[in-house]
This record gives C-alpha cells, sequence and structure tokens, in this order.
C-alpha cells in the first residue's frame, strides 16, 4: 500500500493488497488473517466487509492498517494484534501473557462436560489447573450451572485476563481463581470430581522447532514442559490422586511424542486406573484421561 495520502483505497482494494502481501510472505491463512484485521480496524461482523468493499478508508485508518501489517510480518499472531480469539463459539481477550486458545483443547471441555453429567455430585467440582485465558473454565461454565470451579494459574497477569474473560460470558460467580503453582492452590481443599489441565508440555528439542508466531511471542513459560516435556506434567500425575474424589477424573493435554512416556506413568500410578490416551478432533493423540481408584 503507497505511502501517498491522496489515494483511495477501498476494503476490496485493501483485502486483495493484505491477501497477496501475505502470501507472498507465507503468512499462513492470508485472506482470514487479512479479514481479521480490517474487521477489527472497521469494527462489525466479518460480513459487513463484504456487504460494504466499496467502502473508502480513511488516512487514519489506512495508517493503523499499516501498522498492523508490519506487526503480521513481524510474525506476531493475529490474535494478539486484535485482542481476541474464538474457542468453542464464543469470543475470548487474549494477550501475550496466555497461549492463544486452540481448537483441540476444545476436547477437554467435551469430556469434562460428558463426565460432569454422569456424576451425582451437586455441585460438581471441577479444577482447571494452568487456566490461562479461563477459556477451558469458562466453556465448562457457560455448560454446566451447577458447578463449582476453581481455576489456577502460576501467572497473576493471566488469571487477570481469566476474570475478565469470565464477566465477559457471566460465569464469574461460578469460578473461583486461585494464583499458585501446578496444584498447590487446590490441595488443601476437597476432593474434585474432575481435575482438568492443558500444562506446559513441549519437550525442549521441539521448543527449536515451533512456528515462530509461537516461538517468538508466545509465552515459553505456558509451552515449555523441559527437557522431556514432563517437567509439569509428572508432579500432575503424581499428586492428582490425594485431590481427586473417588472415581473422579483426570483430563490432560499433551504432546503428540509424550504419549507413550505419559500413560506410562499414569498406568503405573496406583492411584488411577483406565488410563488412556485421546485423540483431538484432527486426530492427534493429544489427551490423557484416568479415572481415580
Amino acid at each position: 500500500m503507497p505511502h501517498a495520502d491522496t489515494e483511495q483505497w477501498t476494503t476490496l482494494e485493501l483485502l486483495e493488497w493484505m491477501t497477496d502481501c501475505f502470501k507472498k510472505n507465507e503468512i499462513e491463512s492470508p485472506r482470514l488473517i487479512s479479514e481479521m484485521l480490517l474487521t477489527h480496524l472497521f469494527g462489525g461482523p466479518r460480513i459487513d466487509l463484504y456487504a460494504n468493499v466499496n467502502r473508502i478508508a480513511t488516512n487514519a485508518e489506512r495508517e493503523t492498517l499499516r501498522s498492523y501489517v508490519k506487526r503480521t510480518l513481524e510474525h506476531e499472531p493475529v490474535q494478539f494484534i486484535v485482542g481476541k480469539t474464538w474457542f468453542n463459539g464464543m469470543e475470548f481477550l487474549v494477550d501475550d501473557s496466555t497461549l492463544i486458545p486452540r481448537t483441540c483443547t476444545e476436547t477437554i471441555v467435551e469430556q469434562a462436560i460428558h463426565f460432569a453429567q454422569q456424576t451425582d455430585s451437586s455441585p460438581v467440582r471441577i479444577a482447571d489447573i494452568g487456566t490461562g485465558t479461563g477459556c477451558i473454565a469458562i466453556t465448562i461454565a457457560v455448560h454446566l450451572k451447577d458447578v463449582e470451579m476453581i481455576a489456577t494459574d502460576i501467572s497473576s497477569q493471566a488469571l487477570s485476563l481469566a476474570e475478565k474473560n469470565a464477566k465477559r460470558q457471566g460465569v464469574q460467580h461460578q469460578i473461583t481463581f486461585r494464583e499458585g503453582d501446578g496444584l498447590g492452590p487446590i490441595t488443601s481443599l476437597p476432593p474434585f470430581d474432575i481435575i482438568c489441565s492443558n500444562p506446559p508440555y513441549i519437550p525442549d528439542e521441539e521448543m527449536k522447532s515451533l512456528d515462530p508466531n509461537v516461538a517468538m511471542w508466545e509465552p515459553k513459560l505456558a509451552l515449555s514442559g523441559g527437557r522431556d516435556g514432563l517437567d509439569i506434567i509428572r508432579p500432575l500425575l503424581e499428586q492428582s490422586g490425594d485431590c481427586l474424589a473417588q472415581s473422579g477424573v483426570l483430563l490432560v493435554e499433551i504432546a503428540s511424542s509424550i504419549r507413550n512416556k505419559v500413560l506410562e506413568l499414569a498406568t503405573a500410578n496406583p492411584a488411577f486406573k483406565e488410563a488412556k490416551i485421546l485423540r483431538d478432533r484432527y486426530g492427534d493423540d493429544r489427551f490423557l484421561r484416568a479415572i481415580k481408584c
């Protein structure tokens, strides 16, 4: 896009220019990202872009858009630029204090809701360890009204963001947020029916090959699982049995590359039975599900 302010650029021309620019620079999903940036700039739903393809952008809008494109070419995730993303059909605020919620993680929510509906507990007690944006805890709370949810995180900034997201979805009264490492914030509490977690689990060797938009922008604290990917998962498996009620369920997101190690640890733990690796909707081995004896 030329910097001369005498030219007029329509919405359609801006979309085409950005899409072409992102394609040439091998940015993934160039059209979608272009639409997200323009929608954020103009406001309203994405469909409005195509209902107003001849809308002329102001000089100020074009200048702002240039900054968005520059940030995108520097591999900053579009979700951080626009400050939000979608998870399980709901909009969540995001920032660089947390991981960006991924579609694959929705399987944890589905599993938690399924098991919650099978239990006789009232309310159902659920803990979300390492809540980040709060997407798991909040989505569960939206779907289960009779639930007592504890959401924890080691990052106070992440917890603040999660609380904002809970208020936006109207479930802030169903969730208690606690700061702390691992299971520490819940060890003194009554046992839970379900414990779920999307912890840091990427082995050091795999950290080296992450896409730039992940490696350069998302917090290492929420990504790195140490040398073997088990720095956080190992104590979670060792200690969670003490925090679960009888027949309680542990649901943990994992890397496919460590599925055998995780299953071995869970199977060897006398606190659990029926340890099983579940696949996400893309067919990848992505979750451990274990039942408390």
